[in-house]
């Protein structure tokens, strides 16, 4: 773990909402304390009633760049939103609370941005034990095609936050809807690639695990606003240039 104390320049920022999350929280965080590459971390805990934030506040203790806040309960998206209002980094990475990351996460989609014109990178991830990867080395998609790879269930790179890194220039104003109570991601992750035509990197080795944990949102909330969801980002599609490539670099 880093422990320097005076304040470093980094690159990375990663923004991980948290809501009482238990036993859950030490692995994901041993994951964090593990990486290869420095990263500014923002660990913002939504309300919690559990001993999250004061777990937090421990992890984030003496180390530069590392922060933990608590707001009032609002949901994952005020939180995520919170994070981004305070992150300093030119990339903007999504962690879930309760989740695992290879060693090298921070440093893979860091990495991807060394081609040019990149406006997000991805990495691979397993959620319910199956590898969500199909093709050997870094892609590279135009908009169109990440466009289709982000608004489709079961895709090799998803509509996710959590397995991609933003460039923040390119957010811009887009925040997080704090009306939706699922699906929220897709919405972020859909009005971003809209909005910045461009080339996105994707390298699908799994470096992002998922757990499912038995009470967590999407085990709660009502499908139905995901659908309402989908629809609005149909609409999305029809603004977008439908020219297109596809190619390769390892």
């Amino acid at each position: 773990m880093m422990t320097l104390k005076e304040a470093i320049m980094v690159r990375f920022s990663v923004i991980v909402p948290m809501y009482n999350l238990g036993e859950y929280l030490q692995p994901m965080l041993d994951t964090l304390a593990n990486q290869t590459e420095n990263f500014e971390l923002w660990l913002i805990s939504d309300g919690s009633t559990d001993e999250t934030f004061a777990h937090a506040q421990q992890f984030v203790r003496g180390i530069a760049n590392w922060h933990a806040i608590e707001i009032a309960h609002s949901g994952i998206s005020a939180a995520r939103n919170t994070g981004l209002k305070h992150a300093t980094g030119d990339l903007i990475g999504f962690v879930d609370g309760d989740d695992r990351l290879a060693p090298d996460f921070v440093q893979m989609l860091q990495a991807g941005f060394s081609q040019p014109n990149i406006m997000a990178t991805a990495v691979g991830y397993r959620w319910w034990g199956v590898n969500q990867h199909h093709l050997p080395g870094w892609v590279l998609f135009d908009q169109q095609q990440m466009f289709g790879q982000v608004t489709q269930h079961g895709s090799a790179v998803g509509g996710y936050v959590w397995n991609k890194a933003f460039r923040r220039a390119a957010i811009g104003d887009l925040r997080f809807d704090e009306s939706l109570h699922i699906a929220e991601d897709y919405w972020f992750t859909a009005n971003f690639v809209a909005q910045n035509p461009g080339t996105y990197a994707f390298e699908p080795n799994v470096r992002y695990v998922k757990v499912a944990r038995p009470n967590s949102t999407i085990h709660t909330a009502d499908r139905r606003q995901e659908a309402q969801v989908f629809n609005r980002i149909h609409d999305l599609a029809k603004h977008l240039d439908h020219g297109h490539n596809h190619d390769r670099y390892d």
